[in-house]
C-alpha cells in the first residue's frame, strides 16, 4: 500500500478489537446484571405482596375469633348483672350456682378459652371455671398478675393482656382479655378471659406449607406470642422495631439478608410478621441465572467473531484513507514547482501519530488556501458586477440551476448578495426604444451606459435584481410577498413613468407570471419574453402581462400571404395612386391582426412585400438606392405591426415619389427631343408617328405628356410650326404661293390657303397684302421721322 513506509507500527486495528471486545463484554454484563436485578427484584416484589396478603388473611381469621372472645366476655358482664344478688354483704347460694354454671357454658363457647375468671372486688370473690378450684377469695387467689390492671382506673375498660405471668401455673406465661365491671363509673370487678394463645395460632399460622418465611407475632410491647421456627426467639432481636411501630401493614428489606412483611392488628395491637431470607427466595432464580448466563456467553462469542469482523471493516476505509494521504502527501512534494513543500517527516509510531502529522500537513495547506481564497476574493470584488451579470444571465437561461448542482445557485447569490428571494417571484423584461435622449441608434457606447446608469438608479427601488439581458432588454427578476399579487405590475407602471418623466424614453414591458423555486426561473423569463413580443400587436410603450398572451395566441403553423392584396398594391403603386396604397397596406394590416399571424410569417410577409415593391420600381427602371435609400430591407425601427404598415407606406410614398419626379424629368427630355426633331423636320411632312418613333416612346404617351406639357397636340404644334414658316416667306414677295407650300411641306396650295386662314383668320394673300401695307406705313413713317 502507497504510504506503508510513513507508519512503523499499525496498532490501531488490536485497539479498534480490544476496545470493541471490552465495550461488548461490558455491555453483556450490564445486560445480565441489569436482567438479574430486575428478575430479583420482581420475585421481591412478589413475594412480599403474597406474604403481605397471607399475613393479612391470617389477622382476620385471628380477628375472628378474638371478636368472638370478645362478645362472649361482653356477654358475661351484661349476664352477671342480672344473676348476681347478694345475702348480708355476700353473694347469695343461688347466685353463685347460676354464676358458675353460665362460666362454664360460656367457656365452651370457644376452643380458645383455657379459663374464665369473674372477679368481685367488694366481695372479695373469684368465681372461676377451674376444676379444682371454683371459688376463691380475691385476696388468696393464686393466679393475680392480671390484678393491677384491673385496679387502673383509667384507660380502656377492654384490656388485652400478653405475657402475663400465670399463678397456677409454676412456669409460663398465658394471654388474657380483661373486661373491667362495670361498664361505667368505678371499677370494682372485672371477668378475665384466658386464651389458649398456642392453639389459636397453630390453628391459623402453621397450615400455610408452601411459604418460605418464618412467621411471627409480636405483642404491643415487641414481645414474643408465637412463632413457628426454633430460633423465633434469636429472630425477634434482628427486627427494626422502628419500621415495626409504625400502624397498618408494611415491609422492608434489612441488607441482604431477610426480607420482612408486618401487618398490625389494630384490635390487640399484635404485629403478624413474617422474615425471608433473600437467599432462599433467590434459589428460585437460578435457573434464570444459568440461561442468561449461557446466553450471554453465546453473544459474547458471536460479538467478539463480529468485532473482529466489523473491525477489518471499518479499519479498511481507514487503511484507504491513509494511502490516499500518504498517496496525496508524496504527489504534493513531488509536484513540479512546489519548492515551499514541507520536508517529509519521520515515520510515525502508529496511526494516531500520522494522522496528526497529517492534520499539521493539513493545515498548512489551509493556510495557502486561505490565501488563495483572499486573493480570488481580491478578484471576485474588482469584477463583481460582470460576474453578477454572467450569473444571472445563466439563471435565466437555465445553466445556473440543475438537479445536480444541489442548491448552487444559493451559493452564488449569497457569495454576490444578490437578492434573490424564489419563494415567489416574476420576471419583467422591457426594451428600450428610440428616443432624442439617445441619440444616434448606432452609437450603442452610450446605448449601454444609458442602460447600467439606469440599473444603477432604479436598483435601490427593486426587491430584487436587475441587470442588462442583451443590447436590446434588460430583465428584473422581482420578489412577490404572499397577497400582493399586482406587485410586478406595479412596478413596471412606476418603470414606465420614471422613464417618460426623467428621460422621454419610452419602453415596453413584458411580465410573467408569479413562480416559486430556482428551477422555474428560465420559464419565468420565456414567458415575459413570450408577453414581450405581443409588442408587434399591442403597440410600443405597453405594460404586456403574459396573462393575456392565451387571448392572443399566435398561430405559428399557417403560412398566410396576401396575394390579392398585393396585386392591387403592386398596380396602384403602378398608377402612382399613393392613397389606393396607403388604403391597400392598411387593409394588409387589418389582415395580419385578425389571424394573429406568428412573428416569423409577419417578418416574412414584410420582407415579400417589401422586395414586390422594390421590384416594381426596378422594372420601371428606378434606381433603389436613390428612391429607398441604401438599406431599404433594413429591419431598424420594424417591431410593431404599425411600424410594418408605416414602413410599407412610406415605400410607396417614396418610389411614388421618385417615379413622379423621374417621370417628369423624363418627359421634358422627350418633349425637347420632339420639339427639336419637329422643328428641323416639320417641311418634311412628318407625323406624329415619325415624331414618337424618333423619340422611342408610344404615340399615345408622346400625345399625353405633349398634351399636359404644351396645352396642344403634336398635330396643332406642326401646324403651328409650317404656319409660322409660312408667315415668314409670305413677307418676302418673291416666294410664290407653291414655293411656300413646298417650303413647309404641303403639296396642296387649296389646303394651305384654308389651314392658313383657320389659324390667323386671313387668306395667304391677304397675309401678304397686309404685311406689305405694314411695310410702307413703317418707311413712310420712318422718312417723315428723318432728321
Amino acid at each position: 500500500m502507497p504510504g506503508r513506509h510513513v507508519i512503523r507500527n499499525r496498532s490501531l486495528f488490536v485497539k479498534l478489537l480490544l476496545s470493541m471486545t471490552v465495550i461488548v463484554i461490558v455491555t453483556v454484563i450490564l445486560i445480565s446484571s441489569v436482567t438479574y436485578t430486575i428478575s430479583a427484584n420482581t420475585s421481591i416484589q412478589n413475594s412480599i405482596e403474597y406474604n403481605q396478603s397471607i399475613l393479612d388473611q391470617q389477622r382476620e381469621l385471628i380477628h375472628k375469633e378474638l371478636y368472638g372472645i370478645k362478645n362472649i366476655a361482653s356477654s358475661l358482664t351484661m349476664t352477671q348483672s342480672y344473676l348476681y344478688r347478694t345475702v348480708n354483704g355476700k353473694l347469695s347460694v343461688g347466685s353463685l350456682i347460676d354464676l358458675s354454671r353460665f362460666l362454664d357454658e360460656q367457656q365452651k363457647l370457644s376452643p380458645y378459652i383455657d379459663s374464665i375468671y369473674l372477679v368481685y372486688g367488694k366481695l372479695d370473690l373469684v368465681l372461676t371455671t377451674l376444676s379444682d378450684t371454683k371459688t376463691s377469695p380475691l385476696s388468696s387467689f393464686s393466679d393475680q398478675s392480671w390484678l393491677p390492671e384491673m385496679q387502673k382506673e383509667s384507660g380502656s375498660r377492654t384490656v388485652w393482656l400478653t405475657g402475663r405471668p400465670d399463678g397456677l401455673a409454676q412456669s409460663g406465661h398465658t394471654t388474657s382479655l380483661m373486661q373491667k365491671m362495670p361498664l361505667i363509673g368505678h371499677v370494682d370487678g372485672a371477668i378475665l378471659v384466658n386464651l389458649k394463645l398456642d392453639r389459636l395460632f397453630n390453628d391459623y399460622l402453621s397450615h400455610y406449607h408452601n411459604k418460605k418465611g418464618t412467621t411471627l407475632v409480636l405483642g404491643p410491647n415487641d414481645e414474643l406470642l408465637y412463632g413457628d421456627s426454633a430460633d423465633a426467639s434469636s429472630l425477634v432481636s434482628q427486627l427494626d422495631t422502628g419500621a415495626l411501630s409504625a400502624a397498618g401493614s408494611g415491609s422492608y428489606v434489612d441488607g441482604r439478608h431477610w426480607i420482612v412483611t408486618y401487618t398490625t392488628s389494630d384490635l390487640t395491637g399484635w404485629k403478624f410478621v413474617n422474615l425471608t431470607k433473600k437467599s432462599v427466595l433467590l434459589q428460585g432464580l437460578n435457573r434464570i441465572k444459568m440461561i442468561v448466563v449461557a446466553v450471554s456467553a453465546l453473544y459474547v462469542t458471536i460479538a467478539i467473531v463480529l468485532s473482529f469482523y466489523i473491525s477489518k471493516r471499518l479499519y479498511r476505509p481507514l487503511k484507504n484513507v491513509l494511502a490516499y494521504i500518504s498517496g496525496s502527501r508524496a504527489a504534493t512534494g513531488a509536484s513540479p514547482g512546489n519548492e515551499e513543500a514541507p520536508a517529509p517527516a519521520r515515520p510515525a509510531a502508529d496511526e494516531a501519530s500520522f494522522i496528526r502529522q497529517s492534520f499539521e500537513w493539513l493545515s498548512h495547506s489551509r493556510e495557502e488556501i486561505r490565501s488563495e481564497k483572499e486573493r480570488v476574493e481580491m478578484l471576485l470584488g474588482a469584477n463583481r458586477s460582470a460576474i453578477k451579470e454572467k450569473i444571472l444571465s445563466d439563471l435565466i437561461k437555465g445553466r445556473a440551476v440543475s438537479p445536480e448542482n444541489g442548491g448552487q445557485e444559493n451559493d452564488a447569490a449569497d457569495l454576490l448578495g444578490l437578492k434573490l428571494d424564489f419563494d415567489r417571484f416574476a420576471v419583467l423584461t422591457f426594451e428600450l426604444e428610440e428616443s432624442k435622449l439617445l441619440g444616434d441608434s448606432t452609437d450603442k457606447l452610450r446605448f449601454h451606459l444609458f442602460q447600467y446608469g439606469l440599473i444603477e438608479e432604479l436598483g435601490g427601488d427593486i426587491d430584487g435584481e436587475i441587470f442588462v439581458r442583451d443590447d436590446e432588454r434588460t430583465v428584473i427578476i422581482q420578489a412577490v410577498p404572499e397577497g400582493q399579487d399586482e406587485r410586478p405590475v406595479e412596478l413596471a407602471g412606476k418603470l414606465l413613468r420614471h422613464l417618460a418623466d426623467r428621460y422621454g424614453v419610452i419602453a415596453t414591458i413584458g411580465i410573467s407570471r408569479i413562480h416559486s423555486g430556482a428551477q422555474s426561473i428560465q420559464s419565468a423569463y420565456e414567458e415575459s419574453v413570450e408577453a414581450l413580443s405581443l409588442k408587434m400587436y399591442v403597440g410600443k410603450g405597453e405594460i404586456v402581462p403574459y396573462a393575456i398572451v392565451s387571448s392572443w395566441k399566435q398561430d405559428e403553423e399557417t403560412y398566410f400571404y396576401p396575394y390579392e392584396l398585393e396585386t392591387k398594391l403592386l398596380q396602384a403603386l403602378l398608377q402612382l395612386n399613393e392613397e389606393e396604397c396607403a388604403a391597400t397596406v392598411s387593409r394588409i394590416t387589418q389582415e395580419v391582426i385578425s389571424r394573429r399571424l406568428g412573428t416569423a410569417n409577419v417578418q416574412q410577409l414584410f420582407f415579400q412585400l417589401s422586395g414586390e415593391i422594390v421590384k416594381t420600381l426596378v422594372q420601371t427602371g428606378g434606381d433603389i438606392s436613390v428612391a429607398l435609400g441604401d438599406r431599404p430591407f433594413a429591419p431598424s425601427g420594424i417591431q410593431t405591426i404599425r411600424d410594418m404598415e408605416t414602413r410599407l407606406t412610406e415605400m410607396c410614398a417614396r418610389i411614388i415619389a421618385y417615379n413622379r419626379e423621374k417621370r417628369l424629368k423624363l418627359n421634358d427630355v422627350t418633349l425637347q427631343l420632339a420639339t427639336e426633331f419637329m422643328e428641323k423636320n416639320y417641311n418634311n411632312n412628318i407625323t406624329i408617328e415619325t415624331v414618337a418613333e424618333h423619340v422611342q416612346r408610344s404615340t399615345s404617351f408622346l400625345s399625353r405628356i405633349f398634351k399636359e406639357a404644351t396645352g396642344s397636340t403634336i398635330n396643332d404644334y406642326l401646324i403651328h410650326l409650317r404656319i409660322k414658316r409660312a408667315c415668314e416667306l409670305l413677307r418676302e414677295p418673291k416666294y410664290t404661293m407653291e414655293d411656300i407650300c413646298r417650303e413647309i411641306g404641303y403639296a396642296n396650295v387649296s389646303y394651305f390657303n384654308k389651314l392658313f386662314k383657320s389659324r390667323t383668320g386671313h387668306t395667304p394673300g391677304q397675309y401678304r397684302l397686309m404685311q406689305a401695307a405694314e411695310t410702307l406705313h413703317d418707311e413712310s413713317r420712318n422718312e417723315l421721322e428723318g432728321p
